[in-house]
């Protein structure tokens, strides 16, 4: 098909195909450093994978197809003006532009789940809480699965959308358009609320209040998203546009950017062991990190032991008085026993009579350092400092 002549001046060179190749590739790269640092820490560190983190990799694993698709797009002509290419081009930028939005979809939707397992590893919810959230999250990834399936069956055949030589008959592109408004907003609630729950556990921790902002950030990235998903639902009219290629340019790149943040977002908190090994120190509340053949421990003035997601057990330290470390694992339901009244301080062996009312409670992973211990010297027989 000969390019027609009456275009403006300039119209032909329009495109907005490189800064697509640009913002995929470097977000999709930037993803992938974090998920490989990511496993690094699970692998290497604590020497346990995670549900969350086979999810995220599956997810990474979606970012990759559609990495690969909207590179073909891009080649065939997607992000340039759909009256100057040709009809194979056209048929190119149609076809590899809708492969790539399933990808796309899970790339975002997937991530939801493993910020749920990390969730109720960290906050043990109650029962009830935790079906919600894994209801929630899955029946918004099933909305999300929605959008696939009307992408390729508004067209009878499916064939018809980019192939010309095919004949077919169509939904109105307006019926996509208004269900992918639908999920994106569901969307953007769930991103939302997955970022504001754990702020509101962090709230009721009696915690330095910049841990608790720097925990709530950390396990919060999901806002952003959220608003990236507000965002790219302004964008999709452009579904309907006759200038496909280059109006959906647009769509390519925030379903990117909404895949790619949500993905490192939940990355971010398990990620404290590495930052204790480049640093020196935590930055969740943990003072130094250490690398135990168990796996990887911190010691923690207070705060939530982020660094030690994955891990099997914590360490308890030796208790003083009437008060110290509290012995938990994270990621399991922690059963600590509530002493008699008759128990006395120096004995070897806690003494429980069978009617003290033995209590069994559901603990946040919290680990707290006595405070008398913070009055007393710094010195230790086995320190040899002078």
């Amino acid at each position: 098909m000969a390019v027609p002549q009456d275009l403006p001046e300039g119209f032909a060179q329009q495109t907005k195909g490189p800064t697509v190749l640009a913002v995929c590739i470097s977000l999709t790269t930037a993803a992938t450093v974090f998920v490989a640092a990511r496993l690094y820490v699970r692998v290497k560190i604590l020497s346990r994978l995670g549900l969350d983190d086979w999810l995220i990799i599956l997810s990474m694993i979606c970012g990759y197809i559609m990495l690969g698709l909207t590179i073909a797009a891009v080649q065939a002509g997607n992000g340039q003006h759909f009256s100057v290419l040709t009809d194979e081009q056209r048929s190119g930028a149609i076809l590899y532009t809708l492969a790539g939005f399933p990808p796309g979809i899970f790339s975002f939707g997937i991530p939801k789940l493993a910020v749920v397992a990390l969730l109720t590893r960290i906050t043990n919810p109650s029962r009830k809480h935790r079906i919600f959230l894994w209801a929630m999250t899955g029946g918004c990834l099933l909305i999300l699965f929605g959008c696939v399936i009307i992408i390729f069956a508004q067209c009878t055949p499916s064939r018809s959308q980019w192939d010309f030589s095919v004949q077919g008959t169509c939904w109105s592109p307006w019926i996509l358009i208004y269900y992918a408004i639908v999920a994106g907003t569901i969307s953007a609630v769930v991103d939302l609320y997955l970022a504001i729950y754990p702020a509101v556990v962090l709230y009721g921790l009696q915690i330095n209040l910049k841990k608790k902002i720097a925990l709530s950030a950390a396990l919060g990235l999901g806002s952003i998203a959220a608003a990236v998903a507000v965002y790219k639902s302004t964008r999709l009219p452009a579904l309907a546009s006759p200038d496909f290629s280059y109006d959906t340019a647009d769509i390519t790149i925030w379903t990117s950017i909404e895949g790619n943040s949500i993905i490192i977002g939940a990355c971010i908190p398990t990620l404290q062991p590495l930052f204790d090994r480049i640093f020196g120190r935590g930055i969740f509340g943990s003072s130094r990190g250490e690398q135990g053949p168990s796996g990887y421990r911190s010691r923690s003035r207070s705060g939530v032991k982020l660094a030690t997601i994955g891990s099997k057990t914590l360490r308890s330290a030796k208790q003083h008085g009437k008060s110290g470390v509290s012995e938990t694992t994270l990621g399991h339901d922690s059963q600590d026993s509530i002493l008699s009244p008759g128990f006395r301080n120096g004995s070897e062996e806690s003494k429980v009579e069978t009617n003290s009312g033995i209590t069994r409670t559901q603990h946040l992973t919290v680990e707290y350092e006595d405070v008398t211990e913070q009055t007393r010297p710094s010195y230790s027989p086995c320190d040899t400092r002078r």
